[in-house]
């Protein structure tokens, strides 16, 4: 087991936590490896930081690109069989790689994926959250369908063999908001074997600076983006079965919503492609399109907004209401 693990670490203005995510990444034991940060134009002190750290990691520099450009970068300036892309704020555990290892040489899969746990910064410091896990079930039934929906995993739970990395060609730059999640599919497209290695061996941070949390349009507009371009190749290669159809259908009506509560216009274009594919489309679609056309789309953004809000007050309401409360024996 002596195969080496390069780990690509982007780098944007994260100078709160690229240390700690740089020390977990060195605290793997004897693992042959190659820490690898490319510095995203950063411009608050993170690259004084990860300088600190030579000559235990090699960094880059260059312009800001976004994410995608930088981990396209590393794959291209490192050499090892295995590839860990690290976002800058998250945590290795200690002694994950090997455990990593030992699960591919065991199985001869493509990508391994360990158990993460979620973390946020509270007042008083870092504050745990939920450990996850891959559905391991829904990438044997389906991992194309799988990863195009529901299943995703932490950068950093996740390991990839470099020969497959070059086969998918790198991360997506016209995504970058969900490309991570889409290099995951196109892991699954390129026919990956997928294994799950049992262990707690990453940390993900919840921040609300992410990307997806700041630009909610930005995030849906991706979503959509995706679906089509999924929606392409499965047609292309007739793989277009119904359970794809259903997860499609998802797919179009999710970013519709979400595009229409963001206040962006561009929720046409959802449901534009769900009538040119033929998918249904939701009832909440439909009555947000008809409020646009009748009320315009800003002013029917807010009224959906009351709306919600008063529906979730009376919900509220009812459930402190003795008489919505079950009898004693009763189910609620």
């Amino acid at each position: 087991m002596n195969a080496c693990v390069s780990i690509v670490v982007p780098c944007f203005n994260a100078a709160t936590t690229i240390g700690a995510t740089i020390e977990g990444a060195l605290r793997q034991g004897n693992n042959p490896q190659d820490v690898l940060i490319i510095d995203d134009g950063s411009n608050d002190g993170s690259l004084t930081i990860a300088n600190s750290f030579e000559p235990r990691v090699r960094v880059l520099t260059g312009p800001h690109l976004g994410a995608s450009a930088a981990r396209n970068r590393g794959i291209a300036e490192t050499t090892g069989e295995w590839i860990v892309f690290l976002d800058a704020d998250d945590l290795l555990v200690s002694g994950t790689l090997r455990r990593r290892l030992e699960t591919a040489e065991a199985t001869g899969a493509d990508v391994i994926v360990c158990d993460w746990q979620e973390f946020f910064d509270g007042r008083d410091g870092t504050v745990d959250g939920a450990v996850r896990s891959v559905d391991l079930a829904a990438l044997e039934a389906d991992a194309e369908l799988a990863c195009a929906t529901h299943v995703w995993a932490s950068t950093a739970a996740l390991m990839y063999r470099r020969s497959l990395v070059q086969k998918i060609g790198g991360f997506r730059e016209d995504l970058p908001v969900i490309q991570d999640a889409r290099f995951l599919f196109d892991a699954a497209y390129h026919g990956a074997r997928f294994a799950h290695s049992p262990h707690l061996g990453a940390r993900h941070r919840i921040s609300p600076q992410s990307l997806s949390r700041r630009d909610p349009a930005r995030f849906w507009r991706d979503c959509l983006l995706n679906g089509t371009q999924i929606e392409a190749l499965w047609r292309a290669g007739g793989t277009l079965t119904s359970g794809r159809i259903s997860a499609l259908a998802d797919i179009y009506n999710g970013a519709a919503h979400g595009l229409f509560r963001a206040g962006d216009p561009s929720f046409r274009q959802a449901l534009a492609a769900l009538r040119t594919s033929g998918l249904p489309v939701s009832r909440r679609n439909r009555l947000a399109e008809l409020l646009s056309d009748v009320a315009g789309h800003r002013r029917a953004v807010r009224l959906a907004q009351r709306w919600t809000t008063s529906r979730r007050l009376i919900t509220g309401l009812r459930r402190r209401s003795p008489r919505f409360r079950s009898a004693p024996g009763q189910r609620a």
